[in-house]
């Protein structure tokens, strides 16, 4: 994500130019309801209320601004959904129902009163995190899971047998086919990206070899994990060398984060949940970490929690929907805390 420094804009709009499929998650969690957006949409010229309309009407750019009332991100694709209704843009439009889609390589202007909220931190670490993730192969000598590490989850781009067992593909194995099948999927699957390769067994190790020799452009680093499914990325994600190689991810540290506060609460350490408490403690200044799962920051008390927590210094952390550990901060009411010390 940028910011369009050169386009000059009133008060507090900022000019926002989307760069990824990350960045969509990331617009996604700032567009809380009075968020106002601006953007050029197609309308059609008939009014709504004509029913005879012909489907192959014409449609015409109109430049609107949308107070936001929704949005919806679908995982693993490149368009957003922002709902809302016109408050800005020709007279027949006013009060109007309007749907604006944001793509992956697109520009928006957005308003908001508040910029120095949690809001603000979002885009700041989308901006940071701009040229981080990768790709990682979970591959056993049967199977190889070809994943995108996200900042909100993990992309399965497909499964490749190496036709080692099974009664229709065992005759025809070969290693060198198998590995070569990988290497044209991993060719147009986030180039330029490092690749990690994990699983249990030898065979990562040997296709690293492979990889290496055939594709030397390419940077590539072997962990060995005992998973064969795509929990293996969990297991592998909060290692020191997987974080140098690729960079640190929001999946990792939100597994830092669970870790900390399970540890935390197994002995009635510096942790806590539940809403009384939570406002309390962001009240005294005893919040170190807060961590927000994404599908409660629509609630404004949640809202109210991150900015006071903030305030006073806290890092506030916002947890994807599609993480690992959504079930469980779920299961502790959607926010969890770790507390610098503990008040009365």
């Amino acid at each position: 994500m940028d910011i369009v420094k050169a386009k000059d804009l009133e008060g507090n709009w900022k000019a926002i130019h989307t760069e990824s499929m990350d960045d969509l998650w990331y617009l996604k969690n700032i567009m809380t309801p009075g968020t106002i957006i601006r953007k050029t949409v197609l309308r059609r010229d008939e009014k709504r209320d004509d029913m005879s309309r012909s489907k192959e009407s014409s449609k015409r750019p109109v430049t609107v601004s949308v107070k936001v009332e929704g949005s919806e991100f679908q995982p693993y694709t490149d368009r957003l959904r922002i709902r809302g209704i016109v408050c800005h843009g020709p007279m027949e439009l006013m009060g109007e129902h309007q749907s604006v889609q944001v793509s992956s390589d697109d520009d928006i202007d957005i308003f908001r009163e508040n910029w120095g909220d949690f809001a603000g931190s979002l885009v700041k670490e989308s901006m940071m995190k701009g040229s981080g993730g990768g790709v990682i192969v979970i591959m056993d000598d049967e199977n190889a899971i070809i994943t995108i590490l996200r900042d909100y989850g993990i992309h399965n781009v497909g499964t490749i047998n190496s036709g080692k067992s099974g009664k229709y593909y065992a005759s025809n194995y070969s290693r060198d086919n198998y590995f070569r099948e990988i290497l044209k999927v991993l060719l147009s699957t986030e180039p330029g990206k490092p690749v990690v390769i994990t699983g249990p067994g030898f065979e990562g190790a040997n296709f690293m070899e492979f990889a290496v020799e055939h594709e030397p452009s390419r940077k590539f680093m072997q962990v060995q994990s005992t998973g064969n499914t795509e929990s293996a990325v969990y297991e592998i994600i909060g290692l020191e060398n997987i974080k140098s190689f690729i960079g640190s991810s929001r999946l990792s540290v939100e597994k830092s984060f669970m870790e900390d506060f399970l540890r935390e609460l197994g002995k009635n350490g510096l942790c806590t949940y539940g809403r009384a408490d939570l406002e309390k403690n962001a009240s005294a200044g005893s919040i170190s970490k807060l961590l927000v799962l994404e599908t409660v920051i629509r609630d404004q008390w949640v809202r109210d929690l991150m900015e006071m927590a903030s305030s006073s210094g806290a890092e506030v952390v916002v947890a994807s929907e599609h993480g690992e550990h959504s079930m469980a901060i779920s299961g502790f009411g959607g926010v969890l805390a770790i507390l610098r010390y503990r008040i009365n």
